[in-house]
């Protein structure tokens, strides 16, 4: 489903810190299933994916996303070690006008690809930045568009500032974190569960 071949022959930029971004590495033909295999999702935020429903088409692109081949293709992009790292894969389908606010990132990730895979995005709200600070229309990168089969992916640092303006509305996106290890992977999984609750409590 991945094009790893593009991804492999992408670029690294360096500024304002290293980052790969990539387009189309997703067969047009497949489009169609994508969107309907897609998770129905009626909450905002991240779910793991181990928590929600999806047909073959998507599945079939989480294995590409969870495959030694993809962590090993952003690892030498990154100069990051990923094959033998745990990693979560999370999915958004909307976004609320409170989230993409600038962040480097808690010290238990060591690197997140996002790939998306929505229908056209026009804009710059709602779309990535990597930053030089915390100031999200500060200096940094030309937004990044949400379109369908672009990817970026960056390594954590104290200096990977990145972020979005503001957008509500429906916004999918799959994201791959690899994790320092085994206890990060749990206090993650556990800091899921716990926003979820709250999320079961009061859905609004």
């Amino acid at each position: 489903m991945l094009n790893f071949e593009a991804l492999a022959r992408r670029p690294v930029t360096t500024a304002p810190f290293p980052h790969v971004t990539a387009e189309k590495l997703l067969p047009t033909e497949a489009k169609d299933a994508l969107a309907k295999d897609f998770p129905d999702t009626s909450k905002t935020g991240f779910f793991p994916v181990e928590d929600l429903t999806f047909g073959p088409a998507f599945a079939e692109l989480i294995e590409d996303l969870r495959s030694d081949e993809f962590a090993r293709i952003i690892g030498e992009k990154l100069d990051r070690d990923l094959v033998d790292r745990p990693k979560i894969i999370v999915v958004r389908k909307w976004s609320a006008t409170k989230d993409g606010r600038p962040h480097t990132d808690g010290a238990d990730k060591v690197a997140t690809a996002l790939v998306y895979l929505n229908d056209d995005w026009g804009g710059a709200d709602g779309s990535l930045r990597m930053l030089e600070g915390p100031d999200v229309d500060g200096p940094g990168t030309d937004p990044i568009s949400a379109t369908y089969g672009s990817l970026v992916s960056f390594a954590r640092a104290d200096n990977s500032w990145h972020g979005h303006r503001p957008f509500a509305g429906e916004r999918r996106v799959i994201q791959t974190t690899w994790l320092l290890d085994s206890d990060a992977a749990a206090r993650k999984d556990k800091r899921h569960k716990r926003t979820h609750f709250f999320k079961s409590l009061w859905p609004f």
